[in-house]
């Protein structure tokens, strides 16, 4: 035991324990959703939460996108090019209406 230990840094050891936050969709399943597109299609039904893929439950958690954005930096500088073009033509647009 003493010998595993030892290959355990000690961070892991006397952290404090994560608490995981578990993630509830906001209807049940077998909710009908209003949300077709077509005339002759089917309305469609809400699933359980484990029958989504993982990756759902992180769209709109920002800590989550922001650790996939470290991992990527080619995507990172991408967003911020965006950002920083987004910005130019908002304050082009309002310098023209002066």
């Amino acid at each position: 035991m003493f010998q595993l230990l030892r290959y355990v840094p000690r961070r892991f050891l006397f952290s404090s324990p994560v608490n995981f936050q578990v993630v509830k969709s906001s209807c049940p399943a077998g909710t009908v959703i209003n949300v077709n597109t077509r005339k002759s299609g089917k309305e469609p039904i809400a699933l359980e939460d484990k029958e989504y893929p993982d990756w759902l439950w992180e769209v709109l958690d920002p800590e989550a996108q922001a650790r996939k954005l470290q991992a990527d930096p080619l995507k990172a500088r991408k967003k911020q090019l965006r950002k920083t073009n987004r910005d130019k033509v908002k304050q082009n647009n309002f310098l023209k209406q002066i």
